[in-house]
């Protein structure tokens, strides 16, 4: 059965405006590494309109506890140093984002809480199954 929501993190770093291509790779390899984290299952999403911040989005909720009890968290970056990572709560913690809800209504072309900072950008509109 599929996880019914996300709880997220929000995540940012001294990378500055233009952050490196593969920092959304690297931060998902460090948050789901319970080890060097305290991570676990999640998903890291660039926040919109803000390239500089990132959203992680934990399952279940203690794993984002858990990150957020570690109190000091870098990011290693071969060539571009080692980036301070700050982990807070976002303005709504207590929201829980329903990853499934979203990936639904994207193949369906619906721009379901577009306006919400925890919102994917819209997607193209997908046809699935033959026309009536």
């Amino acid at each position: 059965m599929a996880a019914p929501g996300y709880f997220p993190l929000l995540v940012e770093g001294s990378w500055g405006p233009d952050p490196p291509k593969s920092l959304i790779t690297k931060l998902q390899l460090y948050f789901q590494s319970q080890k060097r984290s305290g991570g676990g299952e999640c998903e890291v999403r660039q926040e919109p309109g803000s390239p500089a911040r990132f959203l992680v989005l934990f399952h279940p909720l203690d794993v984002r506890q858990n990150v957020l009890e570690r109190g000091n968290h870098e990011l290693a970056l071969p060539g571009k140093g080692t980036f301070k990572l700050i982990v807070k709560l976002p303005p709504d913690p207590n929201e829980v984002h329903d990853a499934s809800k979203e990936k639904i209504s994207a193949k369906l072309g619906n721009a379901v809480g577009s306006s919400s900072l925890y919102s994917q950008p819209a997607v193209q509109r997908v046809n699935i199954g033959a026309a009536t």
